[in-house]
């Protein structure tokens, strides 16, 4: 088991090391996008039906996806500052050119 996880950990550290918002971006917009519906239903529901909604936990399973989505998102922003102040800090490429197609410089 440990070297299935040991492998899942090289997998991963080589798929999202240089990208980390590639990572964090999706599951905190789609974690801040679904707090935002559940706050939408609740609004809806309160304006419409006129049902309380303050005593009931889905108002604050709500707020509680939007700040974790807000915060997984900052959190591959600074992950993608720290890897290009890495990067530049020593003089390497963030990314390698494989192949240059079109029109030839003289």
């Amino acid at each position: 088991m440990k070297v299935i996880l040991d492998l899942i950990t090289v997998k991963f550290l080589q798929s999202f090391s240089t990208k980390p918002l590639q990572f964090f971006g999706p599951i905190g917009l789609f974690s801040s996008a679904a707090g935002v519906f559940i706050s939408l239903y609740l609004s809806i529901e309160k304006i419409f039906i006129g049902k309380p909604i303050g005593g009931r936990p889905l108002l604050l399973l709500g707020i509680l996806l939007v700040i974790v989505g807000i915060q997984l998102i900052g959190m591959g922003l600074l992950g993608e500052m720290l890897v290009r102040v890495y990067h530049e800090s020593q003089r390497k490429p963030i990314y390698v050119i494989k192949k240059i197609i079109g029109a030839e410089t003289e």
